[in-house]
């Protein structure tokens, strides 16, 4: 056993269980199981869990599938095998995507219309209990709708209405609840009072974006919350009679207000109809004789309209040929110009191209360098000079005259240097500005060359245009010749043809009359097929309207049980305490004999009552074959 937990995990009986449930469903996919199966109602369970769990479907009836009737069950056991109190966690799952239902954590969970087509998934945890912890999963779905409420709905929804009887509770504390009935019809929902006059207590609310809306409770199976508009009046908390009840007036709403925006009375009305003439029978076309006058008339009015556009196109063409012209005249005035350009931006850079300008500006400036340094070797001479003389002086012979000379010698050499530099500093400006200019040349040249391409490409396409246009006009031309040609041909066989033979005219009026007759017989089935049509309308709406009346006698039953069923319980609790009286009694001899009576009594008006109980019940399931016959039919 350690083995095989070691080996299914650390999860201890959750392992175990993961292989049972991997087990089980491996086994219905090969046996080849469905829905409706005892063995797809649990769910699989998965999770981090240390506890058993199971959730299984319990169905109304014992071969049920799953629907919306039936009943989800959550359990869980301890590892030493004891019943573990749980918390649960209900969502609805569609896809990827999962809602939590609200108000409700119990382990059983009543299934409704709002799960019809979605999944349901159950998050379980154990309540303080130490050796049980983790979280528990397991989904079961998707449900469907149960055969006898799909079958009263499709019943409703063709006839277009219907009429529900449900309580009203201002509040969840309300002694005195009210009898209502919900008028649901493909263009509005309205709640009435039934014994209020017409229009005088009733509130009515058209479909829209987000109104009317039910939302069912989530644990009671016959309350819910019908919202007729955002206004706090217009909330309303009902109990239906039953379950089903409740699940078809969800669903009856929901039907009408997806199908408000798309009738199907508008489609089928705008459908089975004439556009033009709505009701009127079907014309027959009228067949006249073959007319070669007309048809020549005809072809010659064809034949001077193509005349007419060939007319348009040579103007077209005509126009296309100047324009040409005129456009090769400004770009050859173009190109010349563009030329003269080229050469003239070639003549001012040939120079610089043989290396003149530049050339002599690169031996100034080499020269200019060798004087700078020429004289930046005499300056060092000088300066040696100038510190022997001063060192040979002295202190004392600094104001002599040869002190006076070599001081304007050396700035006479100062003012020489200066000079040179600024001739040095003077030629390297001038070859910046050179070398910018020539940049600038260049790129006015490279873009007089780009324009000079696209005036080439548009030349080239001017062309094509010019060559497409010839030959368009070729088969104009081509065109004209053969239409001429056709002409003269039919005119030609127009007077040559022989006259038609008297027999030939009989068979054409014979396969007129023909034509009539058959024409004739069409539009009397047509009549007698709108008169069947109109007969079927007229059967639907009288089962219609027999099967609306069934229901109401349905619901007075329906009330009429329940009262019998009180009726019952009150007689049962009289009876109770009227033996109770008699026990009492009993050691009184005085009044054995009253005792006696009110026992008979009793005893007789519970017999009545018994009997008018199983009077109801025979009607109510005479009642019900009726509806099952009015159904199938």
């Amino acid at each position: 056993m350690e083995t095989l937990r070691s080996l299914f995990g650390g999860g201890g009986s959750s392992g175990l269980e993961a292989f049972g449930e991997s087990i089980r469903d491996q086994a219905s996919q090969l046996l080849g199981t469905s829905n409706d199966c005892p063995a797809q109602r649990r769910g699989r369970v998965t999770g981090d869990h240390k506890f058993q769990f199971s959730l299984h479907f319990e169905p109304r009836s014992e071969h049920g599938g799953l629907c919306q009737t039936g009943v989800l069950v959550a359990s869980g056991r301890s590892p030493d095998s004891r019943t573990l109190p749980l918390t649960c966690r209900w969502l609805r799952r569609i896809g990827s995507h999962t809602v939590e239902i609200p108000g409700i954590s119990s382990s059983m969970y009543h299934a409704s219309a709002d799960d019809v087509g979605m999944q349901i998934l159950c998050l379980a945890e154990a309540e303080q209990n130490r050796g049980a912890f983790g979280v528990a999963q397991s989904c079961i779905g998707p449900f469907e709708l149960d055969p006898i409420t799909r079958m009263s709905l499709e019943n409703i929804v063709s006839s277009g209405a219907s009429r529900f009887p449900v309580r009203h509770f201002r509040d969840q504390n309300d002694p005195h609840p009210r009898d209502l009935q919900i008028h649901v019809t493909q263009d509005h929902v309205k709640v009435v009072h039934p014994g209020a006059e017409r229009g005088s207590n009733e509130v009515m609310a058209p479909y829209s974006a987000d109104f009317p809306k039910v939302i069912i409770h989530p644990t009671d199976t016959c309350k819910f919350r019908l919202e007729l508009s955002e206004e706090q009046d217009k909330v309303f908390h009902f109990v239906a009679l039953s379950r089903t009840s409740r699940d078809l007036i969800a669903l009856l709403i929901r039907t009408f207000h997806a199908r408000q925006y798309v009738a199907t009375s508008f489609v089928l009305s705008r459908l089975y109809q004439d556009p033009a003439r709505p009701g009127a029978p079907l014309t027959t076309a009228l067949l006249q004789d073959f007319d070669l006058q007309r048809l020549g008339d005809r072809l010659g009015k064809e034949l001077d309209r193509t005349v007419g556009q060939l007319e348009a196109v040579e103007r077209v063409v005509r126009t296309s040929n100047n324009e040409k012209r005129e456009l090769q005249a400004q770009l050859s005035e173009t190109i010349g110009s563009y030329t003269e350009a080229i050469e003239q931006l070639h003549q001012q850079l040939a120079p610089a191209a043989k290396g003149g300008m530049v050339a002599a500006l690169q031996l100034q400036i080499h020269d200019g360098r060798a004087l700078h340094s020429k004289l930046q070797l005499e300056l060092q001479e000088l300066r040696q000079r100038l510190d022997e003389e001063q060192r040979a002086t002295g202190p004392y012979g600094s104001d002599g005259p040869a002190a006076q000379m070599r001081a304007r010698t050396v700035e006479t050499y100062r003012a020489e240097i200066a000079k040179l530099r600024a001739q040095i500093s003077a030629l390297a400006g001038s070859e910046k500005q050179h070398s910018e200019r020539d940049s600038t040349r260049a790129e006015e040249l490279r873009r007089l060359r780009g324009d000079v391409d696209s005036l080439s490409r548009e030349k080239e396409g001017l062309e094509r245009m010019v060559a497409e246009g010839g030959k368009s006009k070729d088969e104009l031309i081509e065109n004209f010749l053969y239409a001429k040609g056709c002409l003269d041909k039919l005119q030609i066989a127009s007077i040559t043809s022989p006259a038609c033979s008297p027999e030939h005219e009989r068979q054409v009026a014979q396969l007129r009359e023909t034509y009539n007759q058959v024409v004739d017989e069409r539009n009397r089935l047509m009549v007698r097929v709108e008169a069947l049509d109109k007969d079927r309308e007229k059967q639907k709406q009288f089962r219609e309207s027999t099967l609306e009346k069934a229901t109401q006698a349905n619901a007075r039953l329906l009330e009429e049980r329940d009262k019998l069923e009180k009726e019952k319980a009150r007689v049962s609790t009289l009876y109770q305490q009227t033996m109770a009286m008699l026990a009492h009694s009993a050691a009184n001899a005085d009044y054995e004999e009253e005792d006696e009576a009110v026992l008979q009594a009793s005893r007789e008006e519970v017999a009545k009552k018994r009997e008018l109980l199983q009077k109801k019940e025979q009607e109510g399931e005479s009642l019900r074959q009726r509806l099952k016959k009015l159904a199938m039919v």
